[in-house]
């Protein structure tokens, strides 16, 4: 009787994973030799970008040049700019890229750019484009343009099938490429942490993401690129093309040229769409005064077999390895941001020592009520009294920080709430980085990153700077403890007991969250 009993449940689950695998509408696996190869190409040797690096004497002698993007709508521009100034192609990779203004406005360059001839390449992680891909698949008829997907879903509609999908394939599904890169003739790369949305231009609601871009000019840029072509062969890179197949309702390609331009004529208030004065920073993209030149700086990707099931191999984390170089260099001081903080046993262990070592650790994070992910802060929280006794200097970003920024300020924030998106860090005073990586597990082992690290001590100072202004306490609080151990949140004008200005709600999962064992997998 049991026997059998046993054998009726197996049959049950067996047939219900058929179910589930029918509902998810998985398709064979994909294969590296269906997806054509990208091979490596030498820089432009035509067009404004080459002339210009051509003429700087610094790059003729292997240097490349720096400049910081801490405005959203300076880093919208110098996308938009270096587009139109592409000679021969366009390679994008990033995490996000959402069908809103800043998203179609800079897809309608890419169009612009196709229609020059530039060849366009687009590479886009799929968690956030699946069930609305529609215009980048329009975007991929153009014959000057590609784009693919990586790590796609195989079930490209439906909340069920994602659901059940997500449920069979989770541990592929779990690891994301979260770089982001602009790149344009393999001369000119736009790096750092922003995605392509309102909210990372200071025109969104209800959040506008404080982040810095760092633009470079010359052989590091190419270095992006060949970077970049890692990953377009990746074997989890398909093409948008081949995960359409069969679908019904694909819209031509004039069919989005005429809403693009539509849309465009109903729009012409919003912020992204002014054109950009003379005086604009777009001015600064080809002068070459305007950038640090140094060879004395290091591109750190990750490759992309982290995301394919080899995480657990030191090889494939360069930014994590670059990133434990540094911290371990370390002599007498070191300021971090990052928006999803999440050091873990090891990494408050790690900052642990470094104050013990009379090293000075400052830290900025986003508060429970300025952070967009509640489950992160949960990470981040469970390790502060630890840190706090350890001595390391802790400051959370507080909501309405837009609100006391002047337009000239270092971030330019929009009227609407603040959310910390940089990560960053300065080391010694005398090396920066910048780049996608988060100081949280996902981003060390499960995630790929990207990071660049420049070592110059006036960029230094000026990081050093733009993270004191964020730390002031009109914009963030700083973390505390009483005399008796309890955490204290201090602002410009009041001490608080418990998480400010953060809602029961927010509280609440947060709380929870801390119970549960995630930590690995924020």
């Amino acid at each position: 009787m049991i026997h059998a009993l046993r054998r009726r449940r197996a049959l049950h689950v067996a047939l219900a994973l058929v179910l589930l695998a029918a509902l998810a509408g998985c398709a064979p696996v994909y294969q590296a030799p269906e997806t054509p190869q990208q091979p490596p190409r030498l820089p432009a040797n035509e067009g404004p970008l080459a002339e210009w690096l051509r003429e700087v004497p610094a790059a003729r002698e292997g240097a490349t040049g720096f400049q910081m993007l801490t405005s959203g709508l300076d880093a919208y521009q110098w996308r938009a700019h270096s587009a139109r100034l592409a000679e021969e192609r366009l390679y994008l990779q990033y995490y996000i890229w959402r069908n809103d203004e800043a998203g179609r406005l800079l897809l309608a360059e890419l169009l612009h750019a196709a229609e020059r001839g530039v060849q366009v390449a687009l590479l886009l992680d799929d968690m956030d484009i699946r069930g609305d891909d529609r215009a980048l698949a329009a975007l991929d008829q153009h014959p000057n343009a590609e784009v693919r997907l990586f790590n796609p879903y195989r079930s490209r509609a439906g909340a069920l099938r994602a659901g059940v999908e997500l449920l069979l394939r989770a541990s592929d599904l779990n690891h994301r490429m979260h770089n982001k890169a602009w790149i344009a003739d393999g001369r000119l790369a736009i790096v750092g942490g922003r995605n392509i949305s309102n909210a990372y231009f200071y025109t969104g609601e209800p959040f506008n993401f404080m982040d810095i871009d760092l633009a470079m000019a010359g052989p590091l840029a190419h270095r992006a690129e060949r970077a970049f072509t890692d990953y377009w062969n990746s074997p989890a890179a398909i093409p948008i093309a081949q995960l359409q197949r069969g679908r019904s309702g694909a819209e031509p390609l004039e069919q989005l040229q005429e809403e693009l331009r539509a849309w465009h004529r109903a729009r012409t208030d919003h912020p992204l769409y002014r054109p950009a004065p003379s005086s604009a920073p777009v001015a600064t993209l080809l002068k070459t005064e305007a950038y640090t030149w140094t060879r004395d700086a290091e591109l750190a990707v990750d490759n992309p077999s982290k995301a394919l099931g080899h995480s657990g191999e030191p090889s494939t984390r360069a930014v994590l390895n670059a990133l434990g170089e540094r911290f371990a260099a370390l002599e007498e001081r070191v300021t971090l941001a990052s928006p999803y903080f999440v050091p873990g046993a090891e990494g408050t262990a790690g900052l642990t020592d470094l104050a013990q070592r009379s090293v000075a650790v400052s830290v900025l994070t986003n508060s429970l009520a300025a952070t967009d992910v509640a489950l992160a802060h949960s990470g981040y929280a469970r390790r502060r009294h630890a840190l706090l006794e350890a001595g390391v200097a802790l400051y959370e970003l507080r909501p309405s920080a837009w609100q006391h920024y002047q337009a000239d300020a270092a971030f330019g924030l929009g009227a609407s709430r603040a959310s910390l998106h940089t990560k960053g860090a300065v080391f010694d005073g005398d090396e920066i980085f910048l780049g996608s990586f988060n100081l949280d597990p996902r981003s060390a082992h499960i995630n790929t990153e990207l990071g660049v690290f420049v070592r110059d001590s006036e960029m230094a100072t000026a990081l050093e700077t733009i993270f004191e202004q964020a730390t002031d306490p009109r914009f963030a609080y700083r973390v505390r403890l009483s005399e008796r151990g309890a955490l204290r949140w201090e602002d410009d004008t009041s001490t608080y007991r418990r998480d400010p200005k953060a809602g029961w709600w927010r509280r609440f999962v947060a709380g929870f969250a801390r119970l549960l064992p995630i930590e690995s997998q924020l």
